[in-house]
């Protein structure tokens, strides 16, 4: 008895002295998830940020800290390790304090704690500066790892690969840095991967998915985390193959967490079975509109809970056959077997009452969410799962361009709309200039005075293959893909160049207005690249104009009001775009620096047609006078519009009445040089335009 006594303190002792002689955090719990020990490092850390005792206190619960705080991914990582079904595991664990995030490489293993039992020891690296990847601590625990790992920039570059990831890609890190990801890798668009990263960069949630690439025959399993707002952070394992495969994939979750519906790997194999035994059925791929809205204006559990709710009442509507999915965050998918049209068609639209019935929450108001649901059919559509979620998400895609929760059924043209969806997507990776992208100037004038007040910058794309591109269209794919920030980088680079050359051989040039999608909003380092643009062009911020358009997330976002009072405090001026429209409310033209406001075409156009519009026009007007805010109509096309809004005390106008959008060639020979000499050279290169 005393020997074994003897034996256990000889070992508490070298446990203590492992512990505190390591310079990166330690924490070492039992099998029920307790602290058995902490190093000093971990306890000053958690002390000095007010973490929860129970995550550094001995005999403090850290596995119910753990689901408190919902990090359900660093949970799973623990299971694994504590019932054996991995010898360690590495995760990324993000640490929010006061000052900023804090990322961590976390190593568990299991450990043992006596004779008889195991526990499992937490090795935590601080990860000082990650998005810079500069730091020769950073770099060599990064280079240890066993997983491959990369990070990509809030562009999709690479900028850090270790070793392995080299192995598993075949790639030298030399051939990748600095390159989109996509470029190098073009085949994983419209795979898992490319949906989870642009999710993860756009809404800045951490991710974790399972996919095949048929480049390398491999699976992966996959982790990516944002980094603070710069890029994503990406763990990665190859699933081993042939027979070991099947046992790997058994070990991987089958259900979504949330709905407890199938993930979308064990989705497409009971598909397959059916496709197997030819029995015919319809997919109703479903994305939930407006969805990150929700989590914008209450928060991501809230997000979590209308979830589950939709979940909860399409399981009541499922038949024996039916197969549920959950494909990303928000899209689901249905498999539902045909037992004839007319059932098929109440099935469809008892789910559709699902999207217009209000959603009861816990501690808020109501909330009512719309889908867009995209349906395609086995076998009139196709013989492959794969296609036929193809074919459903293009079917989706055509159902969004409808109001309210609406269907779409696939047909034969919507697989060309897809093509060219697909083609814009890998285009909007790459070098856009040498694309044909390009840009137009609207002038701003002032109808009493005839004077240039402003004009507005307007992109274009004449793309080599497709043609010209409407604005609307790649303008939605861009802020759909994650790739708004690459394409108004583009932008502003060809403005700014085009301000600085002209104001060396003219007078200052015009204020410029720039427009700047929600998304980009919240986004600080898209303001410190716009800023730096600034100083390397010479651009005067008061030169400059930030046009925002309406939209719900303005609302709430106080990432979005420091931004904004950044800009402000520079000397930018904020405008608001399309005012009136969307997601009106007068609230921010008193809670955010609003300078100017343009009234949105929708007014102008029914001037001489709608008396109730023309009133509320009137009252527009007003109003905006009365907060002293600029005023600008735009869309103006006939000359009644133009007397109507100048005789209602706004003069500064926007459109064909005026002047269209100009080629940059154009707008200088029109606006930039002398009076005469503009007009003479104006009309002689209109002439030797239209003789061509």
């Amino acid at each position: 008895m005393r020997g074994e006594w003897l034996h256990m303190e000889i070992k508490e002792k070298q446990v203590h002295e492992l512990i505190e002689t390591r310079d990166d955090f330690v924490v070492l719990l039992n099998t029920e998830g307790v602290i058995v020990h902490s190093n000093q490092n971990w306890m000053n850390y958690c002390r000095k940020h007010q973490l929860p005792s129970a995550l550094w206190k001995v005999g403090g619960n850290y596995l119910n800290c753990l689901k408190a705080m919902r990090k359900f991914n660093e949970l799973q990582c623990i299971d694994e390790v504590l019932n054996g079904r991995t010898k360690q595991e590495v995760h990324l664990s993000l640490f929010y304090n006061k000052e900023a995030t804090d990322y961590m490489s976390v190593k568990y293993r299991q450990f043992p704690l006596n004779t008889d039992t195991k526990g499992i020891i937490l090795y935590k690296y601080l990860l000082t500066n990650l998005p810079l990847a500069n730091s020769l601590n950073t770099e060599t625990v990064l280079e240890s790892m066993t997983d491959a790992f990369y990070l990509l920039d809030n562009q999709m570059r690479f900028y850090f690969l270790n070793s392995e990831s080299e192995k598993i890609l075949q790639r030298k890190k030399e051939d990748l840095i600095g390159r989109n990801i996509w470029a190098c890798f073009p085949k994983t668009i419209g795979t898992e991967f490319y949906s989870n990263y642009n999710r993860a960069m756009q809404e800045r949630v951490p991710l974790q998915f399972e996919e095949y690439y048929a480049p390398l025959n491999s699976w992966f399993s996959v982790k990516v985390y944002p980094v603070a707002d710069s890029g994503l952070a990406v763990y990665y394992q190859k699933i081993r193959k042939e027979d070991e495969v099947k046992a790997t994939l058994s070990e991987i979750p089958t259900n979504d967490f949330l709905t407890g519906w199938n993930t979308r790997k064990t989705f497409i194999e009971k598909a397959e079975q059916f496709l197997q035994e030819e029995i015919p059925f319809s997919l109703l791929y479903m994305n939930l509109d407006n969805f990150k809205y929700i989590n914008t204006l209450y928060n991501h559990q809230t997000g979590d809970e209308v979830i589950k709710n939709i979940a909860k009442n399409v399981d009541k509507l499922l038949h024996s056959q039916d197969v549920a999915g959950r494909l990303d965050g928000d899209e689901l998918i249905l498999l539902h077997v045909h037992q004839g049209e007319e059932q098929s068609e109440n099935f469809r639209e008892k789910i559709r009452e699902i999207f217009t019935t209000p959603i009861v929450l816990k501690n808020s108001d109501p909330v009512t969410v719309t889908a867009s649901i995209g349906v395609s059919s086995y076998p009139h559509d196709s013989y492959s799962v794969e296609e036929l979620i193809t074919f459903a998400e293009a079917a989706m895609r055509t159902a969004k361009k409808q109001t309210g929760s609406s269907f779409s059924f696939f047909d034969s043209g919507m697989g060309t709309a897809l093509t060219r969806r697909l083609v814009i997507e890998k285009s909007l990776t790459e070098n856009l200039q040498e694309l044909g992208f390009h840009f137009a100037l609207q002038p701003q004038i002032n109808c009493e005075t005839g004077d240039l007040t402003g004009i507005e910058v307007l992109a274009r794309w004449n793309h080599p293959t497709l043609g010209p591109i409407s604005p609307v269209e790649f303008i939605n794919i861009a802020e759909e893909t994650g790739t708004i920030s690459h394409l108004t980088n583009c932008l502003l680079e060809e403005v700014f160049s085009f301000i600085n050359k002209k104001e060396q051989r003219f007078e200052k040039f015009p204020k410029t207005a720039i427009n700047v999608t929600s998304s980009l909003l919240t986004s600080r380092k898209f303001f410190e690249e716009l800023f730096l643009k600034m100083e390397k062009y010479q651009i005067a911020p008061e030169q400059i104009e930030l046009e925002l358009t309406e939209s719900v997330e303005l609302t709430s976002s106080e990432i979005t009001l420091a931004n904004l009072m950044v800009c402000r405090s520079k000397g930018i001026s904020i405008a608001m775009d399309d005012f009136g429209t969307g997601f009106s409310m007068l609230s921010y033209l008193v809670n955010y620096p609003i300078d100017k406001i343009k009234l949105d075409k929708s007014f102008i156009g029914k001037i001489g047609h709608d008396a109730k519009s023309e009133a509320v026009l009137k009252s527009l007007i007003q109003f905006v006078k009365g907060i002293d805010c600029e005023l600008l109509a735009e869309g103006v096309e006939t000359e009644e519009e133009s007397l109507f809004l100048q005789e209602n005390g706004c003069p500064i106008h926007q459109g064909y009445l005026h002047d269209k959008p100009l080629s940059p060639e154009e707008f200088e020979l029109k606006y930039l040089k002398g009076c005469h000499y503009q007009q003479r050279e104006w009309n002689s290169y209109q002439e030797n335009t239209h003789s061509v």
